[in-house]
């Protein structure tokens, strides 16, 4: 009775009880070749690289560029969720305007996007006339 349990636990065959057989069978048993293991290997750590890591790559490349191209004057959005104008530029840190007398100095890295490039020229709203200006 013990025997079978040794077997269960050891998940050997449930009728094997000769150790002398299952020995002579290990050590018979053939062996696969190092070289398939290893391209195994080599194959996943190629699709690891191309699933993962180029592609970070290329964003952080796209959002060097994106933080080398910012001048006064754009709308940008930080990774917090801050809606803000740049008013001025630093080696490191951009202050930008979020209400009329708010400003905030935040890092570069902290820019998640550019809502609106300065280029366009800011444009006042038109009064409507009315007929005191008649």
């Amino acid at each position: 009775m013990l025997e079978k349990v040794f077997d269960f636990i050891n998940f050997g065959p449930a009728g094997a009880t000769d150790v002398g057989n299952t020995v002579e069978q290990a050590q018979t048993a053939p062996t696969g070749g190092g070289f398939g293991g290893l391209l195994f290997f080599l194959i996943i750590i190629i699709l690891m690289w191309v699933l993962l890591f180029l592609p970070q790559r290329r964003q952080e490349k796209k959002h060097k560029e994106m933080i080398s191209s910012l001048k006064k004057g754009d709308k940008i959005v930080t990774s917090s969720g801050i809606i803000g104008k740049i008013i001025s530029i630093t080696n490191e840190r951009i202050r930008i305007s979020t209400a009329d007398k708010t400003e905030i100095d935040i890092t570069k890295n902290a820019i998640a996007g550019v809502l609106s490039k300065s280029d366009k020229p800011e444009v006042a709203p038109e009064k409507p006339e009315t007929e005191d200006d008649k």
